[in-house]
Protein backbone atom coordinates (compact mmCIF):
# COMPACT_ATOMS: atom_id res chain seq x y z
CA UNK A 1 0.00 0.00 0.00
CA UNK A 2 2.82 2.38 0.96
CA UNK A 3 4.69 1.56 -2.27
CA UNK A 4 1.60 2.43 -4.35
CA UNK A 5 1.28 5.80 -2.61
CA UNK A 6 4.96 6.54 -3.25
CA UNK A 7 4.53 5.63 -6.92
CA UNK A 8 1.54 7.98 -7.25
CA UNK A 9 3.44 10.86 -5.54
CA UNK A 10 6.46 10.34 -7.83
CA UNK A 11 4.16 10.26 -10.85
CA UNK A 12 2.63 13.62 -9.91
CA UNK A 13 6.06 15.11 -9.19
CA UNK A 14 7.30 14.03 -12.62
CA UNK A 15 4.26 15.64 -14.25
CA UNK A 16 4.91 18.91 -12.43
CA UNK A 17 8.63 18.85 -13.26
CA UNK A 18 7.87 18.42 -16.97
CA UNK A 19 5.05 20.99 -17.09
CA UNK A 20 6.01 24.14 -18.94
CA UNK A 21 5.43 27.61 -17.43
CA UNK A 22 2.81 28.24 -20.09
CA UNK A 23 0.76 25.19 -19.11
CA UNK A 24 1.06 26.03 -15.42
CA UNK A 25 -0.12 29.58 -16.09
CA UNK A 26 -3.16 28.30 -18.00
CA UNK A 27 -4.04 25.88 -15.19
CA UNK A 28 -3.89 28.69 -12.64
CA UNK A 29 -6.04 30.97 -14.77
CA UNK A 30 -8.78 28.44 -15.43
CA UNK A 31 -8.85 27.29 -11.82
CA UNK A 32 -9.10 30.87 -10.52
CA UNK A 33 -12.75 32.03 -10.11
CA UNK A 34 -12.23 35.28 -12.05
CA UNK A 35 -12.42 36.27 -15.70
CA UNK A 36 -9.52 38.50 -16.77
CA UNK A 37 -9.93 41.38 -19.22
CA UNK A 38 -6.43 42.54 -20.15
CA UNK A 39 -7.55 45.84 -21.69
CA UNK A 40 -8.41 47.29 -18.26
CA UNK A 41 -6.88 44.77 -15.85
CA UNK A 42 -10.26 43.86 -14.38
CA UNK A 43 -11.53 40.69 -12.77
CA UNK A 44 -15.12 39.47 -12.37
CA UNK A 45 -16.63 36.49 -10.60
CA UNK A 46 -18.88 34.08 -12.46
CA UNK A 47 -21.66 34.31 -9.88
CA UNK A 48 -23.98 37.31 -9.89
CA UNK A 49 -26.43 39.20 -7.71
CA UNK A 50 -29.00 41.79 -8.79
CA UNK A 51 -27.95 41.25 -12.40
CA UNK A 52 -24.31 42.24 -11.72
CA UNK A 53 -21.15 40.21 -11.06
CA UNK A 54 -21.02 39.52 -7.33
CA UNK A 55 -17.41 40.73 -7.16
CA UNK A 56 -15.48 42.92 -9.57
CA UNK A 57 -11.92 44.15 -9.12
CA UNK A 58 -10.04 46.68 -11.28
CA UNK A 59 -6.32 47.49 -11.12
CA UNK A 60 -4.71 50.58 -12.63
CA UNK A 61 -2.24 53.40 -12.18
CA UNK A 62 0.65 54.98 -14.01
CA UNK A 63 4.43 55.16 -14.09
CA UNK A 64 5.53 58.77 -13.76
CA UNK A 65 9.06 60.09 -14.27
CA UNK A 66 9.96 63.73 -13.51
CA UNK A 67 13.09 65.67 -14.43
CA UNK A 68 13.21 69.18 -12.99
CA UNK A 69 15.59 72.12 -12.82
CA UNK A 70 15.07 74.56 -9.96
CA UNK A 71 16.59 77.99 -10.59
CA UNK A 72 16.74 78.91 -6.88
CA UNK A 73 17.21 75.53 -5.24
CA UNK A 74 14.27 75.53 -2.83
CA UNK A 75 12.65 72.22 -1.88
CA UNK A 76 14.36 70.91 -4.98
CA UNK A 77 13.69 67.25 -4.21
CA UNK A 78 9.97 67.92 -3.84
CA UNK A 79 8.13 67.82 -7.19
CA UNK A 80 6.22 71.08 -6.61
CA UNK A 81 7.08 74.77 -6.58
CA UNK A 82 5.78 75.72 -3.14
CA UNK A 83 5.17 79.46 -2.93
CA UNK A 84 5.56 79.53 0.86
CA UNK A 85 9.18 78.37 0.48
CA UNK A 86 10.27 81.15 -1.87
CA UNK A 87 13.12 83.06 -0.14
CA UNK A 88 12.89 86.86 0.04
CA UNK A 89 15.49 89.65 0.05
CA UNK A 90 19.15 88.86 -0.57
CA UNK A 91 19.69 85.12 -0.58
CA UNK A 92 21.99 82.55 -2.09
CA UNK A 93 20.72 81.01 -5.30
CA UNK A 94 21.81 77.41 -5.58
CA UNK A 95 20.17 75.85 -8.68
CA UNK A 96 19.40 72.16 -8.44
CA UNK A 97 18.51 69.38 -10.85
CA UNK A 98 16.49 66.40 -9.66
CA UNK A 99 15.29 63.18 -11.33
CA UNK A 100 12.78 60.85 -9.70
CA UNK A 101 9.87 58.48 -10.31
CA UNK A 102 8.26 58.72 -6.87
CA UNK A 103 4.95 59.98 -8.30
CA UNK A 104 4.32 56.55 -9.82
CA UNK A 105 0.85 55.59 -8.65
CA UNK A 106 -1.04 52.32 -8.11
CA UNK A 107 -4.84 52.06 -7.85
CA UNK A 108 -7.25 49.33 -6.85
CA UNK A 109 -11.03 49.59 -6.83
CA UNK A 110 -13.69 46.97 -6.48
CA UNK A 111 -17.46 46.57 -6.26
CA UNK A 112 -19.28 43.87 -4.31
CA UNK A 113 -22.99 43.01 -4.49
CA UNK A 114 -24.24 42.28 -0.96
CA UNK A 115 -27.43 42.17 1.11
CA UNK A 116 -26.73 45.79 2.08
CA UNK A 117 -26.53 46.72 -1.60
CA UNK A 118 -23.40 47.56 -3.54
CA UNK A 119 -20.20 48.01 -1.51
CA UNK A 120 -17.38 49.88 -3.25
CA UNK A 121 -13.72 49.97 -2.22
CA UNK A 122 -10.99 52.30 -3.47
CA UNK A 123 -7.30 52.18 -2.56
CA UNK A 124 -4.56 54.33 -4.08
CA UNK A 125 -0.95 55.03 -3.22
CA UNK A 126 2.26 56.45 -4.58
CA UNK A 127 5.93 56.56 -3.57
CA UNK A 128 6.15 60.29 -2.78
CA UNK A 129 7.21 59.66 0.82
CA UNK A 130 10.68 61.21 0.58
CA UNK A 131 12.38 57.81 0.76
CA UNK A 132 10.62 56.03 -2.10
CA UNK A 133 8.53 53.91 0.28
CA UNK A 134 4.95 53.22 -0.71
CA UNK A 135 2.55 55.82 0.74
CA UNK A 136 -1.21 55.54 1.16
CA UNK A 137 -3.22 58.30 -0.54
CA UNK A 138 -6.79 56.96 -0.55
CA UNK A 139 -8.54 54.12 1.30
CA UNK A 140 -12.31 54.40 1.02
CA UNK A 141 -15.37 52.23 1.69
CA UNK A 142 -18.64 53.37 0.10
CA UNK A 143 -21.93 51.79 1.17
CA UNK A 144 -25.19 53.31 -0.02
CA UNK A 145 -25.08 57.01 0.87
CA UNK A 146 -22.12 56.66 3.27
CA UNK A 147 -18.36 56.95 2.73
CA UNK A 148 -15.84 55.80 5.34
CA UNK A 149 -12.08 56.23 5.09
CA UNK A 150 -9.35 58.50 3.77
CA UNK A 151 -9.88 60.50 0.60
CA UNK A 152 -10.14 64.07 -0.70
CA UNK A 153 -11.79 66.39 1.79
CA UNK A 154 -15.47 67.05 1.20
CA UNK A 155 -14.43 70.69 0.70
CA UNK A 156 -12.26 69.72 -2.30
CA UNK A 157 -13.37 69.65 -5.92
CA UNK A 158 -11.59 66.62 -7.37
CA UNK A 159 -12.33 67.63 -10.96
CA UNK A 160 -11.04 71.20 -10.64
CA UNK A 161 -7.48 70.26 -11.54
CA UNK A 162 -5.92 71.73 -14.71
CA UNK A 163 -3.58 69.50 -16.74
CA UNK A 164 -0.36 70.17 -14.81
CA UNK A 165 2.98 68.48 -14.13
CA UNK A 166 3.54 70.34 -10.85
CA UNK A 167 2.64 67.97 -8.01
CA UNK A 168 0.73 70.46 -5.82
CA UNK A 169 -0.51 73.01 -8.32
CA UNK A 170 -1.73 76.44 -7.16
CA UNK A 171 -1.04 77.06 -3.43
CA UNK A 172 -4.72 77.67 -2.65
CA UNK A 173 -5.79 74.36 -4.16
CA UNK A 174 -7.84 72.38 -1.61
CA UNK A 175 -6.23 68.93 -1.58
CA UNK A 176 -6.04 67.45 1.95
CA UNK A 177 -6.91 63.78 2.33
CA UNK A 178 -8.33 63.36 5.86
CA UNK A 179 -10.06 60.30 7.24
CA UNK A 180 -13.80 60.98 7.35
CA UNK A 181 -17.38 59.86 7.66
CA UNK A 182 -19.47 61.35 4.86
CA UNK A 183 -23.19 61.16 4.20
CA UNK A 184 -24.63 61.99 0.76
CA UNK A 185 -27.91 63.79 1.53
CA UNK A 186 -28.67 64.20 -2.18
CA UNK A 187 -26.99 61.93 -4.69
CA UNK A 188 -28.39 62.76 -8.12
CA UNK A 189 -26.97 63.26 -11.60
CA UNK A 190 -27.47 67.04 -11.50
CA UNK A 191 -27.65 67.87 -7.82
CA UNK A 192 -25.57 66.49 -4.98
CA UNK A 193 -25.30 67.52 -1.34
CA UNK A 194 -22.93 65.89 1.16
CA UNK A 195 -22.13 66.39 4.84
CA UNK A 196 -18.91 65.11 6.40
CA UNK A 197 -17.16 64.88 9.76
CA UNK A 198 -13.41 64.89 9.08
CA UNK A 199 -10.44 64.14 11.30
CA UNK A 200 -9.05 67.34 12.92
CA UNK A 201 -5.39 68.19 12.31
CA UNK A 202 -3.18 70.10 14.78
CA UNK A 203 -1.73 72.84 12.55
CA UNK A 204 -1.18 76.00 14.60
CA UNK A 205 1.75 77.47 16.50
CA UNK A 206 2.46 79.19 19.82
CA UNK A 207 5.43 81.38 20.71
CA UNK A 208 6.89 80.87 24.19
CA UNK A 209 8.62 84.27 24.07
CA UNK A 210 5.29 85.92 23.27
CA UNK A 211 3.03 83.92 25.54
CA UNK A 212 4.33 81.12 27.74
CA UNK A 213 0.85 80.40 29.09
CA UNK A 214 -0.74 79.17 25.86
CA UNK A 215 0.22 75.78 24.49
CA UNK A 216 -1.10 73.40 21.86
CA UNK A 217 -3.53 70.66 22.79
CA UNK A 218 -5.00 67.46 21.38
CA UNK A 219 -7.87 68.16 19.02
CA UNK A 220 -11.12 66.41 19.99
CA UNK A 221 -13.79 67.90 17.70
CA UNK A 222 -14.01 66.91 14.01
CA UNK A 223 -14.18 69.43 11.19
CA UNK A 224 -17.70 69.65 9.73
CA UNK A 225 -18.11 70.31 6.00
CA UNK A 226 -21.21 70.77 3.87
CA UNK A 227 -20.78 70.70 0.10
CA UNK A 228 -23.25 71.26 -2.76
CA UNK A 229 -22.60 70.53 -6.46
CA UNK A 230 -24.60 71.19 -9.61
CA UNK A 231 -23.61 69.27 -12.75
CA UNK A 232 -24.60 69.49 -16.42
CA UNK A 233 -23.08 68.11 -19.62
CA UNK A 234 -21.15 71.36 -20.19
CA UNK A 235 -20.08 72.43 -16.71
CA UNK A 236 -20.28 71.91 -12.99
CA UNK A 237 -20.17 74.36 -10.08
CA UNK A 238 -19.47 73.53 -6.45
CA UNK A 239 -19.86 75.42 -3.18
CA UNK A 240 -18.64 74.18 0.19
CA UNK A 241 -18.35 75.44 3.75
CA UNK A 242 -16.22 74.24 6.68
CA UNK A 243 -16.59 74.79 10.43
CA UNK A 244 -13.78 73.95 12.87
CA UNK A 245 -13.21 74.02 16.65
CA UNK A 246 -9.50 74.58 17.32
CA UNK A 247 -8.55 73.65 20.87
CA UNK A 248 -5.71 75.07 23.00
CA UNK A 249 -4.53 74.87 26.63
CA UNK A 250 -4.18 77.69 29.17
CA UNK A 251 -1.49 76.35 31.52
CA UNK A 252 -2.25 78.89 34.27
CA UNK A 253 -5.39 77.07 35.33
CA UNK A 254 -5.04 73.94 33.16
CA UNK A 255 -8.20 74.88 31.27
CA UNK A 256 -9.00 74.04 27.68
CA UNK A 257 -10.48 76.57 25.27
CA UNK A 258 -11.78 76.54 21.69
CA UNK A 259 -11.68 79.02 18.83
CA UNK A 260 -14.08 78.65 15.91
CA UNK A 261 -12.60 78.46 12.42
CA UNK A 262 -14.67 78.70 9.28
CA UNK A 263 -14.40 79.16 5.54
CA UNK A 264 -16.04 78.72 2.17
CA UNK A 265 -14.78 77.46 -1.18
CA UNK A 266 -16.32 77.89 -4.63
CA UNK A 267 -15.16 76.17 -7.81
CA UNK A 268 -16.25 75.32 -11.31
CA UNK A 269 -15.14 73.49 -14.45
CA UNK A 270 -16.49 74.57 -17.84
CA UNK A 271 -16.20 72.68 -21.14
CA UNK A 272 -15.55 74.98 -24.12
CA UNK A 273 -15.58 72.66 -27.10
CA UNK A 274 -12.53 70.47 -26.66
CA UNK A 275 -11.01 72.94 -24.16
CA UNK A 276 -11.67 73.39 -20.43
CA UNK A 277 -11.67 76.30 -18.00
CA UNK A 278 -11.14 75.94 -14.24
CA UNK A 279 -11.93 78.46 -11.49
CA UNK A 280 -11.54 78.15 -7.72
CA UNK A 281 -11.67 80.63 -4.81
CA UNK A 282 -11.56 80.13 -1.04
CA UNK A 283 -11.67 82.43 1.99
CA UNK A 284 -11.84 81.94 5.74
CA UNK A 285 -10.15 82.00 9.14
CA UNK A 286 -8.17 79.10 10.57
CA UNK A 287 -8.42 77.00 7.40
CA UNK A 288 -4.82 77.19 6.12
CA UNK A 289 -4.41 73.44 6.68
CA UNK A 290 -6.92 72.88 3.87
CA UNK A 291 -4.79 74.75 1.31
CA UNK A 292 -2.04 72.67 -0.28
CA UNK A 293 0.58 75.43 -0.13
CA UNK A 294 0.24 75.91 3.62
CA UNK A 295 -0.61 72.50 5.04
CA UNK A 296 1.82 71.56 7.82
CA UNK A 297 3.18 75.11 8.23
CA UNK A 298 1.19 75.88 11.41
CA UNK A 299 -0.62 78.89 9.98
CA UNK A 300 -4.13 78.15 11.25
CA UNK A 301 -3.60 80.28 14.38
CA UNK A 302 -1.01 82.08 16.53
CA UNK A 303 -0.81 83.09 20.20
CA UNK A 304 -1.78 86.73 20.81
CA UNK A 305 0.11 87.45 24.04
CA UNK A 306 -3.17 87.71 25.99
CA UNK A 307 -3.31 84.03 26.99
CA UNK A 308 -5.36 83.05 23.95
CA UNK A 309 -4.93 82.38 20.23
CA UNK A 310 -6.15 84.15 17.12
CA UNK A 311 -7.07 82.38 13.89
CA UNK A 312 -5.37 83.74 10.79
CA UNK A 313 -7.43 84.97 7.81
CA UNK A 314 -6.54 83.44 4.44
CA UNK A 315 -7.90 83.83 0.94
CA UNK A 316 -6.93 83.05 -2.62
CA UNK A 317 -7.85 81.32 -5.81
CA UNK A 318 -6.74 80.35 -9.29
CA UNK A 319 -7.77 80.31 -12.91
CA UNK A 320 -6.74 77.55 -15.31
CA UNK A 321 -7.29 76.87 -19.01
CA UNK A 322 -6.60 73.67 -20.98
CA UNK A 323 -6.30 74.08 -24.75
CA UNK A 324 -5.96 71.26 -27.31
CA UNK A 325 -4.09 72.43 -30.39
CA UNK A 326 -5.46 69.76 -32.76
CA UNK A 327 -8.70 67.84 -33.19
CA UNK A 328 -6.83 64.60 -32.58
CA UNK A 329 -5.81 65.97 -29.15
CA UNK A 330 -2.19 65.00 -29.70
CA UNK A 331 -0.97 68.32 -28.31
CA UNK A 332 -2.30 70.46 -25.49
CA UNK A 333 -1.22 73.43 -23.38
CA UNK A 334 -2.33 74.67 -19.98
CA UNK A 335 -2.03 78.09 -18.39
CA UNK A 336 -2.66 78.55 -14.64
CA UNK A 337 -2.62 81.79 -12.65
CA UNK A 338 -3.13 81.97 -8.88
CA UNK A 339 -3.29 84.56 -6.09
CA UNK A 340 -3.06 84.09 -2.32
CA UNK A 341 -2.95 86.16 0.86
CA UNK A 342 -2.40 85.16 4.51
CA UNK A 343 -2.71 87.90 7.15
CA UNK A 344 -0.72 87.70 10.39
CA UNK A 345 -0.93 91.00 12.25
CA UNK A 346 -0.39 89.39 15.65
CA UNK A 347 3.17 88.11 15.59
CA UNK A 348 5.13 89.33 12.59
CA UNK A 349 7.97 87.01 11.77
CA UNK A 350 10.19 87.87 8.83
CA UNK A 351 9.54 84.46 7.29
CA UNK A 352 5.77 84.71 7.52
CA UNK A 353 3.94 84.66 4.22
CA UNK A 354 1.82 87.65 3.31
CA UNK A 355 1.05 87.94 -0.39
CA UNK A 356 1.87 85.86 -3.43
CA UNK A 357 1.25 85.02 -7.07
CA UNK A 358 1.83 81.68 -8.76
CA UNK A 359 1.56 80.49 -12.35
CA UNK A 360 2.64 77.98 -14.96
CA UNK A 361 2.52 77.23 -18.67
CA UNK A 362 3.18 73.89 -20.35
CA UNK A 363 3.05 71.82 -23.52
CA UNK A 364 1.81 68.21 -23.51
CA UNK A 365 2.31 65.66 -26.29
CA UNK A 366 0.44 62.35 -26.45
CA UNK A 367 2.41 60.17 -28.93
CA UNK A 368 0.34 57.04 -28.26
CA UNK A 369 -2.68 56.10 -26.18
CA UNK A 370 -2.08 56.34 -22.42
CA UNK A 371 1.29 58.07 -22.79
CA UNK A 372 2.12 61.74 -22.09
CA UNK A 373 5.31 63.76 -22.57
CA UNK A 374 5.33 67.28 -21.15
CA UNK A 375 7.51 70.35 -20.69
CA UNK A 376 6.41 72.89 -18.08
CA UNK A 377 7.61 76.12 -16.51
CA UNK A 378 6.27 77.28 -13.12
CA UNK A 379 6.94 80.61 -11.42
CA UNK A 380 6.15 82.01 -7.95
CA UNK A 381 6.37 85.46 -6.35
CA UNK A 382 6.15 86.08 -2.58
CA UNK A 383 6.12 89.12 -0.30
CA UNK A 384 6.53 88.61 3.46
CA UNK A 385 5.09 90.57 6.38
CA UNK A 386 8.12 92.91 6.30
CA UNK A 387 7.38 93.67 2.62
CA UNK A 388 10.49 91.88 1.40
CA UNK A 389 10.05 90.14 -1.95
CA UNK A 390 11.34 87.02 -3.65
CA UNK A 391 10.80 84.98 -6.81
CA UNK A 392 11.51 81.42 -7.90
CA UNK A 393 11.12 79.37 -11.07
CA UNK A 394 11.27 75.74 -12.10
CA UNK A 395 11.35 73.78 -15.35
CA UNK A 396 9.87 70.28 -15.29
CA UNK A 397 9.93 67.51 -17.89
CA UNK A 398 7.54 64.58 -17.57
CA UNK A 399 7.13 61.18 -19.19
CA UNK A 400 4.09 59.21 -18.01
CA UNK A 401 2.37 56.00 -19.05
CA UNK A 402 -1.01 54.98 -17.64
CA UNK A 403 -2.41 51.46 -17.39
Amino acid sequence: MLKNKKKKINKYLNIINHTTMKKLFLILIFSFPFFIYSQNLSFETKDSLNGKPKHKIVFGGFVNTIFNYDFVGLDSKYPALNIASVPVGNHLKDPYMNFDAFQTRLRFNSSHQTKLGEVKLYVEGDFQSGTGAFRLRHALISVGRFDFGQTWSNLADGDCWPNMTDYDGPPTGIWPRPTMIRYHIIKGKKHSLALSAEGPILDYQVHINLDSVVSTSNQDVPDFILRYRFTTDKFHIQLGGVYRNIKYLNSLDSSFHYESGYGVAASGVFSLGRDKMYIQYSIGKGISRYLVGYEGRQWDAVATGNHDIELLPVQGGFFGFDHYWTKSKKFSSTVVLGYTNVVNDVFKNRDDFMLGYWGLVNLYWYPIDNMAVALEYAHAYRKNTWSKEGQAGRIQFLVQYSF
